[in-house]
């Protein structure tokens, strides 16, 4: 079975550490200290500096390849309907993750949060069942078909913020959808969606013991 390209190697874990970060695991600099995790010589566990929070989500990073569930490149969109999922009872303050309505893409963000007890809000907005770098390449996810999906699951009104991550491959879209989305805070998160625990920073909590 051929699989589809995931991203792990877009992984970028320097925007995510400070220089005293890296001094207090006992590194000169990021660059050395970075290395020595992808290489396997430094555990995120050896960083009690961290917060748990950081250390889990770095471990995550370090293992995307093991962890995100292995799918199938697609010669056809696998549609699935463009709902609204609600992860982990989340509220009015709860993080919204917006991508395309592929079931592959479905499979590997939902196997990803699971691996967090934090809420979150996943809204798949009608991109024909691409993925969402195909979603990109065809452009079939587009501002007005976000604004859609808004209002079809009336997040305006179960959210108190007005902030919105979509996936990094659609950062070209970014400024086109914040100014079509008025009051919206378009935010592009990462490529690989094995950053996603990085990028969300303490709203990323792990599981407990």
């Amino acid at each position: 079975m051929l699989l589809a390209n995931l991203y792990v190697d877009k992984i970028d874990l320097a925007p995510y550490f400070t220089p005293g970060d890296c001094r207090a695991a006992g590194f000169p600099d990021c660059r050395e200290f970075l290395a020595a995790l992808k290489e396997g010589r430094l555990k995120p566990e050896d960083c009690p500096s961290l917060s748990p929070a950081k250390r889990y989500a770095l471990s995550l990073a370090l293992r995307a390849g093991e962890i995100l569930p292995p799918v199938q490149s697609l010669e056809l969109p696998r549609p699935v309907p463009a709902e609204l999922y609600e992860i982990n009872e989340p509220d009015a303050a709860s993080p919204v993750l917006a991508t395309a309505n592929s079931e592959f893409t479905l499979m590997v963000l939902t196997g990803l949060l699971a691996l967090t007890v934090s809420p979150f809000y996943l809204l798949l907005v009608d991109c024909r069942g691409d993925t969402a770098d195909m979603a990109m390449i065809y452009r079939s996810f587009t501002p007005q078909r976000l604004d859609q999906a808004l209002e079809a699951h009336k997040l305006a009104a179960k959210v108190t913020h007005r902030r919105l991550v979509i996936p990094g491959v659609l950062a070209p879209l970014k400024e086109e959808s914040a100014a079509y989305l008025t009051g919206w805070d378009i935010v592009a998160g990462p490529i690989c969606a094995g950053e996603l625990p990085l990028f969300m920073g303490e709203k990323w909590q792990p599981p407990e013991e």
